[in-house]
């Protein structure tokens, strides 16, 4: 009997139910791929009415196949398989031919940081004739890769990913304290003790919100934030027109005018409690796919530039 196509399964369906298959649990598949129990419960109950099959029964802590299940599931991972790289080859075989879309799903402070470098290179030298799509990073982001909506995501690391999509760290991510030109701390030879009596800001890292008030929760003697933003901007106008320090990230530092001055506080670096670096991320089945290993290397290539332009006016202490 014909369904009508709201009706139908796709390919993401099948995904869920491959998944489903091989790791005999709702539980497990959704891990695997990264979203709820939830939505794979959601997806089996509609290939049971769609198939009028039960597909997936419990015995022993585990759900097992019906003769339905193994009929559809046997090979059906391989097929899933040669299907994306058949479907990814034809599309990505080489970026200076390539006339498709390409989404990348961008954090704010790398959109502001390398938008043009986005934009010049990427669209103009790299894949000229691509459509691109730039998109900011959401809490949606990674279900977005999960389904190919988004095919790259920037952002820092380590955050919180589900086993599906492979991060991978790229350049360092240092603390950088930001103020006016001869800004009155410089005379104080930008001592701790002295931090505090200014108004202090810091910027908000996305995934990584609790950068700040993890300072003001482990040093709350050195730092009381008056202004926090995710926006570079924000805090770089702060800091050019007020006493305001304010403390930000490498690549975040690298859009500061000369107005600006950038300290690296050895003191400061010590008190950040892990490593935090820039990095990209999709899906991990791609990761030996040279279109995903040549943006890892322009993107690479992107950000060392701007690092490398503000390690030449950075004062480390």
């Amino acid at each position: 009997m014909y369904k009508r196509y709201n009706e139908q399964i796709n390919l993401n369906h099948l995904r869920i139910f491959d998944a489903i298959y091989i790791y005999r649990s709702t539980k497990l598949a959704a891990s695997a791929l990264g979203i709820s129990q939830s939505a794979v419960s959601q997806t089996l109950a509609k290939l049971r009415e769609y198939t009028g099959d039960k597909l997936f029964y419990s015995s022993n802590g585990k759900l097992q196949p019906t003769h339905r299940a193994d009929a559809i599931g046997l090979g059906l991972n391989e097929q899933i398989e040669a299907l994306d790289n058949r479907i990814f080859a034809d599309i990505f075989e080489d970026p200076s031919t390539f006339n498709g879309e390409l989404t990348i799903a961008v954090s704010s402070v790398f959109l502001e940081a390398i938008a043009t470098e986005l934009t010049s290179s990427v669209v103009f030298n790299l894949f000229p004739q691509a459509k691109l799509k730039l998109t900011t990073w959401t809490d949606k982001t990674f279900e977005a890769i999960q389904n190919n909506e988004v095919h790259i995501g920037l952002n820092f690391y380590p955050i919180d990913t589900p086993q599906s999509i492979r991060s991978v760290p790229l350049t360092c991510s240092e603390p950088i304290v930001i103020m006016r030109n001869s800004h009155p701390w410089e005379k104080e030879n930008f001592d701790i003790n002295s931090f505090n009596q200014y108004p202090t800001g810091g910027i908000l890292v996305p995934g990584l919100t609790d950068f700040n008030a993890l300072l003001e929760k482990q040093h709350p003697s050195v730092f009381d934030f008056k202004y926090r933003s995710a926006s570079m901007s924000v805090l770089a106008c702060l800091a050019e027109h007020s006493d305001t320090l304010a403390i930000t990230e490498s690549l975040a530092a690298s859009m500061c005018k000369d107005t600006i001055t950038c300290v690296q506080p050895q003191w400061l670096k010590a008190m950040i409690p892990e490593k935090i670096n820039h990095a990209i991320y999709y899906l991990e089945r791609n990761h030996n796919h040279p279109l995903y290993q040549f943006c890892v290397d322009v993107v690479r290539s992107s950000l060392q530039e701007k690092l490398d332009t503000l390690n030449l006016k950075t004062i480390t202490i």
